[in-house]
């Protein structure tokens, strides 16, 4: 038991103990000791169920990576709540069916103990009054208007609203927030439907905790301040050995493991696009196809008894999935009938690109099999393969049931779905103003794959190559944002020039604010009281040793920081960018993303008048030339006391980037000053 102010989290109760049993087939000792602190730091945080109502309910946010197992930390967290005295724990998942299923079934396979109920299970009012009347219960609602309303009605009709709730809205950032949002102070429209009815499940039951669990919190993050859905605590969930993710992808020069296409042949592929949609293969699909065929031929192999899969997500229209689909088809019958004639000119240059792409393998894959008994399993083979059409009007499920299993999709490729051993993706979404939470949630290739990875490939234009590695940063930055002030309300996301955050819809353009690459910003006006002598007495002595003459000197980040630290603003005067908790955030994100180094600008003697802008600048003349714009440069000048006390007004420049533009963007309370 861990002391919990004055109460104590169960961590060796009979739910998490048989949690923790299921999941040890498949999860190794330690991570199963790091999921049990992870939902002990989740349960520390969430409200006490058997205390009296508090006057303020509890919300979180568990912060993972994009297939990393956030369903585990899920599955323990619900175990834990009900052994420390949760009454009904109300799991929200996606109204995609594909994910909603895999949820249920996930739930239901490890919580032996509870009454786990679908959201077909509450349709009898009395039979589902029973199971509230001996809780703990479980209960997993895919975020659809209907059916969740449907939810909220039967625990009115049971009268639950004394329960105990920890309510764990899984893809927190999809569907919950309020779609209304940019619009809604302008036109006065009401909440979005789920996002309404989710409130209401929040206000219903008198003692909840409110958790959200996420890849993508960007939208979340930049909700405003003192908005409900925007988390007031995180938790990071990490992932355990074997994961890959965007540094195995993204994170070297060499892109060992990405092959890239034109752009222009994913147009083609688009035939919604074409007057007349060409009945031919690209050579970017094709080469992706044979490298799969290869790679999976090579894992059956060793591994007879599994299934392997391809993933081709290039467009959110039905009928390019259907066009795509019968491309693939005509060329699985081509490779059959070129492999049944040994002797034709097509089986010898067929057998030139296998062999090509088994050399291109076997540069990141040691002791593949001889390459002739890969070509004779893969004519085997190759008959059962199973080209599957995934979207909202197919009947077709994401389960392996032959050797090769090709899944040709959008939407509900996307976000949540696990694709169990995907070997190669053919990937080419190219929207004009991408989202980095959508593109990075289409990122199917991360996951449990280290025993894959030497057969594993990304196809995809260098463009959206270079978008992936954009947002790979960005969410390596947030997370070490995250980490230092994890209850802070000041997240700030970096966001590179040509992606946007998120959708618009869900944020008040009121409350966003930026710092923007080569920009500066400075207090509109430096306190000027007496109490400011003896801080500037200390930034004069720190800064003797500079001359009133000297270009820039060569400094870091931290001394930045902790000059500024020293530099206090008149409070009476308005202050959206200059906040020092945003500023220290944004300066050590920018020292994690392209180092340390900084300038330093000092001058002395300097009258400037009051009331300037944020954005207005204080220097004067070509004095921003005064260092290069490659490093953080913080100008400082020393006033005279024509105006009050002497004192030091700062202006900091953000640097500019040789690979691309960007914004660290954040959100503030209207009356933030």
């Amino acid at each position: 038991m861990i002391n919990c102010n004055t109460r104590e989290i169960i961590q060796d109760g009979l739910h998490t103990k048989e949690v923790l049993n299921v999941l040890s087939n498949d999860i190794e000792g330690a991570a199963l000791v790091a999921l049990t602190e992870k939902a002990t730091q989740i349960l520390r945080r969430c409200v006490d169920p058997i205390a009296e109502a508090p006057e303020h309910p509890s919300d979180g946010l568990v912060y993972g990576l994009i297939q990393s197992g956030k369903t585990s930390v899920i599955q323990v967290t619900t175990a834990m709540a009900a052994d420390n005295g949760f009454q009904c724990v109300v799991i929200l998942t996606s109204d995609n069916e594909i994910l909603y299923g895999q949820t249920l079934k996930r739930m239901k396979s490890v919580l032996q103990g509870l009454s786990v109920l679908g959201k077909t299970d509450w349709a009898d009012p009395k039979r589902f009054a029973r199971d509230l009347r001996n809780p703990p219960v479980v209960l997993v609602c895919s975020k659809n208007g209907t059916v969740l309303s449907g939810l909220l009605e039967e625990f009115k009709k049971a009268g639950a609203r004394g329960l105990s709730a920890l309510i764990i809205d899984d893809e927190a950032d999809q569907a919950s927030l309020n779609t209304n949002t940019s619009k809604a102070k302008k036109t006065g429209k009401l909440p979005s439907t789920i996002n309404q009815v989710i409130s209401d499940f929040r206000n219903f039951f008198r003692t909840t905790t409110y958790l959200q669990v996420t890849a993508t919190p960007q939208a979340l993050f930049l909700q405003n301040p003192d908005n409900r859905y925007r988390p007031s605590f995180t938790i990071l969930s990490e992932p355990g050995n074997g994961y890959v993710g965007g540094d195995k992808f993204f994170g070297d020069k060499d892109d060992k493991l990405l092959r890239f296409v034109d752009i222009e042949e994913v147009e083609q592929l688009t035939s919604s696009h074409q007057p007349s949609p060409t009945g031919s293969i690209p050579k970017g699909l094709r080469s992706a196809l044979v490298t799969f065929l290869v790679g999976a031929t090579c894992k059956r192999i060793e591994n007879p008894v599994k299934g392997y899969a391809f993933l081709c997500h290039v467009s959110s229209s039905k009928v390019d999935h259907s066009h795509i689909c019968s491309l693939i088809e005509s060329f699985k019958e081509d490779v059959f009938r070129i492999l049944e004639s040994p002797t034709s000119k097509q089986y010898v240059n067929f057998i030139s690109e296998l062999e090509a792409a088994y050399k291109d393998l076997e540069t990141t894959q040691f002791g593949l099999p001889p390459f002739s008994e890969v070509l004779e399993r893969m004519k085997f083979y190759l008959h059962g393969a199973r080209v599957k059409l995934i979207n909202s009007v197919s009947g077709d499920e994401v389960e392996l049931d032959a050797a090769y299993n090709i899944f040709v999709g959008g939407n509900k490729l996307g976000r949540g779905v696990t694709i169990k051993n995907l070997l190669v993706s053919y990937y080419g979404r190219n929207p004009k103003k991408p989202n980095a939470d959508t593109v990075l949630q289409h990122a199917r290739m991360y996951g449990y794959r280290q025993d894959d990875l030497g057969v594993t490939r990304l196809f995809l234009p260098r463009k959206l190559a270079g978008h992936f590695s954009l947002i790979h940063n960005m969410e390596s930055a947030l997370r070490d944002v995250v980490e230092k002030y994890p209850e802070g309300k000041f997240e700030i996301l970096y966001i590179a020039s040509p992606l946007q955050a998120t959708r618009r819809n869900v944020l008040d353009p009121e409350s966003l604010v930026a710092y923007v690459a080569g920009k500066s910003i400075n207090p509109s006006y430096p306190l000027r009281t007496p109490e400011m002598r003896e801080v500037t007495k200390t930034i004069d002595e720190r800064l003797q040793h500079i001359g009133n003459d000297e270009a820039a000197v060569a400094t870091t980040i931290k001394d930045l920081i902790s000059i500024l630290e020293l530099c206090h603003i008149e409070p009476a005067t308005d202050s959206l960018l200059w906040n020092i908790k945003n500023i220290r955030t944004a300066l050590e994100m920018i020292e994690g993303l392209m180092g340390d180094q900084a300038y330093l600008v000092v001058r002395r003697g300097r009258e400037i008048a009051p009331g300037r802008g944020e954005n207005s600048g204080i220097l004067s003349g070509g004095e921003i030339n005064l260092a290069p714009s490659d490093k953080p440069t913080l100008f400082l000048y020393r006033q005279t006391n024509k105006h009050g006390e002497e004192v030091w007004w700062p202006q900091l420049r953000f640097p500019e980037s040789d690979r691309n533009n960007y914004v660290l963007s954040f959100s503030i309370e209207e009356n933030e000053s």
